[in-house]
């Protein structure tokens, strides 16, 4: 019986296929990992158009010519004038939303703010004219800008 002698060169080449076996296994199963990902990713893309799809139909559907005229014939006769009463003196005045945590602990949008009536003032000599309140504040809004432009263009 003949001895079987192995030289450090066996040995190395040996250990490195091993590791570059378990190298390779392990980066193929990576790559069928990312695989399933993207079909996942890809199938909720399709869901996501085949939506927008279907919205777009029934945006479609709402907004045909005779159906907006039926519906302006019935509504729009009804409508009343505008008081002044009615309108938005100053931006500060809508409540900023706040989160609230309700029995279920699900969150709830809760609107709080003063809904107090502002004073009436004399501006410009006119006794029915109510100034905006234009203050820069930690509350400002987009709305703000919204109300300074308007403001502005009937000056």
């Amino acid at each position: 019986m003949r001895r079987f002698k192995l030289k450090l060169s066996t040995l190395g080449v040996f250990f490195l296929a091993t590791i570059l076996g378990g190298l390779l296994f392990w980066v193929s199963q990576q790559v069928q990992m990312l695989e399933r990902e993207q079909r996942g990713i890809a199938e909720q893309i399709s869901s996501e158009e085949e939506g927008m799809r279907v919205l777009n139909a029934e945006w479609d559907y709402l907004n045909r010519p005779d159906r907006i005229e039926s519906l302006a014939a019935k509504y729009l006769n009804q409508m009343q004038p505008v008081a002044p009463d009615n309108l938005l003196r100053d931006a500060n005045a809508i409540p900023e939303p706040q989160m609230m945590q309700s029995e279920d602990d699900v969150p709830v949008m809760v609107s709080t703010g003063d809904h107090s009536v502002q004073k009436e003032t004399k501006v410009n000599g006119v006794p029915d004219a109510r100034p905006i309140d234009d203050k820069e504040d930690s509350k400002s809004s987009d709305f703000d800008g919204v109300l300074k432009s308007a403001a502005g263009d009937d000056e």
